[in-house]
């Protein structure tokens, strides 16, 4: 399955900069457009909570909770759906290939060395960079442009924040909800990480998972609840998650044999850096090992295809995607050398591209219309006292 970057991530993120009167150079989502112009909020609160697919929902959470009562439609996250692809398209606007982050780690030829993006340090060694991420790949968020234009943008995280940084994601909400209380604060990002980390470990049916994923709609909800009418709360997911088998390449020393730097990226969409002369060699190996259970891409092909979106290209593009990019079409994931997670993402599976919008409150007609259908299902029954009084005097 692949990203169309048509009616995405990409295209909620310009609905958003758009109501602010920022221009991402993508179509906005119809559907978010829709709810901000309806209600024109003072202040729009942007929930992200880390790895709450739209599989994940439907699989854990019942039909009568807030998220799904509230849930507009689900839709695709960018290519490949992970954290640090996903949110930083949708903070900046840009694809992944306009923006240059594409996965957890990434091969840079001047350091000659796998950076994890979000830490500045090594992947494989201890060697740390820091702002070497920042000079190389810089990107600007929504919450910046705001700022620049004399909008009062906040931002919410985990611990590891440098703005609002919170232990429990109850916090998280707590802290949205005050800061969405001061009549300046026009745009609020929230990003919680705790419910991707708890998958990694514990797998996607852990009865932990399904207990803190009720956590989270009983949050959510109280959050909604308490928001001032002139606040608006849109809640998506960067990605979802997949029960995952692993292949440690590390111990196939016949594979290693053909690799010129270790791989990068991630366990589910990762690039081979191969030597020269055993390209040919590589492809059949590769086949011969994986059959089916990954589409093998050239790096001309990935390039030709747009694999990681529209836009131009960020100039390291290539050197990121390695000679091959091996895209998962099913729970078999890479590993090297390292211990292997329960659950991963990442890949080419609908399960992992599927992230739901969910808007609250709703739209105005969305609202008049269910009164409108509740009143004609009154009138069919031929009964004033059949719908919870709605003609009382």
């Amino acid at each position: 399955m692949r990203t169309d970057y048509e009616s995405g991530l990409l295209q909620v993120s310009a609905a958003i900069q758009n109501y602010y009167g920022i221009d991402t150079g993508y179509r906005a989502d119809e559907t978010v457009k829709a709810w901000l112009d309806d209600h024109g909020f003072r202040c729009v609160i942007v929930l992200l909570v880390d790895a709450m697919g739209s599989y994940i929902l439907n699989k854990l959470l019942e039909r009568d909770t807030f998220l799904h009562q509230y849930k507009a439609k689900s839709m695709m996250s960018v290519f490949p759906p992970t954290t640090t692809a996903a949110t930083t398209s949708l903070l900046t606007g840009k694809s992944p290939a306009e923006n240059g982050w594409l996965g957890w780690n990434q091969y840079f030829e001047e350091l000659d060395d796998h950076v994890i993006l979000f830490l500045e340090q090594s992947y494989y060694g201890k060697e740390k960079y820091p702002g070497f991420v920042q000079k190389s790949l810089p990107v600007t968020w929504i919450m910046d442009k705001l700022r620049a234009k004399g909008i009062h943008a906040e931002s919410v995280w985990p611990s590891f924040g440098k703005e609002n940084p919170c232990e429990t994601f109850s916090e998280v909400c707590e802290k949205t909800k005050q800061l969405s209380m001061e009549q300046d604060v026009r745009f609020i990002y929230a990003y919680w990480d705790g419910f991707d980390d708890l998958m990694h470990i514990n797998g996607t049916e852990a009865p932990v998972v399904y207990e803190t994923l009720r956590h989270i709609d009983d949050e959510i909800t109280h959050l909604a609840y308490q928001l001032r009418e002139d606040t608006g709360l849109l809640i998506l997911a960067d990605h979802g998650m997949v029960d995952m088998a692993a292949y440690d390449l590390a111990k196939d020393k016949e594979l290693c044999a053909l690799f010129r730097h270790k791989p990068a990226l991630e366990p589910r969409a990762t690039a081979f850096y191969i030597r020269e002369e055993k390209l040919s060699r590589f492809e059949a190996l590769f086949h011969e090992r994986f059959g089916n259970a990954f589409e093998l891409l050239r790096q001309q092909d990935v390039i030709q295809q747009r694999v990681f979106g529209p836009g131009i290209m960020e100039r390291h593009l290539a050197e990121f995607t390695g000679d091959y990019l091996a895209v998962a079409n099913t729970p078999l994931s890479f590993t090297y050398g390292k211990k292997a997670m329960k659950a991963h993402h990442a890949g080419g599976m609908e399960e992992e591209l599927m992230i739901p919008l969910i808007l609250y409150p709703q739209r105005r007609k969305d609202v008049y219309n269910e009164t409108n259908e509740k009143n004609r299902n009154c009138m069919d029954m031929h009964s004033a006292f059949a719908c919870d009084g709605m003609h009382e005097e």
